[in-house]
């Protein structure tokens, strides 16, 4: 997902919108990148790691901190999810279920750019998920389910102070 140039640094926890690829495992469906062979296990942040030297066409750029200005790395949450919608729809591996919008918390290290954020550290805050089965499964994140943004109500959702303390918990530094 390209959030555009960087603006600036921080390290506040933000909370955007991003696409994930739920995937069939073993343990059940799960969140995955819709780019890369990654999956968001339940309970945990996702660490990121700049995976610059997997790509053949990339120009090296030698040891940076994730995310960094000069590269594309890092977890990415969009301000608008109108800008998420496009990576909802694409060609999904073998085990790929569906393809969800949600919003995610981003911490760490952040870069805050013109359409969005790149964090080093994410974990969903909110799902979107139609269907009721899924939903049901993914409620293993701890975070609200719902059918869509305009739901009145969701699947799974923690009191207020419940989410904020479970989030916090997750996003509080090692």
């Amino acid at each position: 997902m390209e959030t555009g140039r960087t603006l600036r640094e921080s390290s506040l926890r933000v909370t955007g919108w991003r696409a994930w690829v739920v995937t069939d495992t073993a343990e059940g469906p799960r969140l995955g990148s819709v780019l890369h062979d990654l999956l968001w296990q339940p309970g945990g942040p996702v660490v990121a790691e700049c995976r610059r030297d997997d790509d053949p066409f990339a120009t090296p750029i030698g040891p940076h901190p994730v995310p960094a200005a000069e590269c594309n790395c890092g977890f990415h949450a969009v301000r608008d999810p109108v800008d998420a919608l496009s990576y909802a729809r694409g060609r999904d591996e073998p085990g790929t279920v569906c393809r969800i919008l949600g919003e995610v918390v981003v911490w760490g290290h952040v870069l805050e750019t013109e359409a969005g954020w790149r964090a080093s550290h994410a974990y969903p805050a909110r799902l979107y998920v139609p269907d009721a089965e899924i939903a049901a499964a993914l409620a293993t994140y701890s975070v609200p389910v719902c059918g869509s943004p305009s739901s009145q109500t969701c699947t799974a959702t923690p009191s207020p102070s419940e989410l904020r303390s479970r989030i916090w918990r997750i996003a509080a530094p090692s």
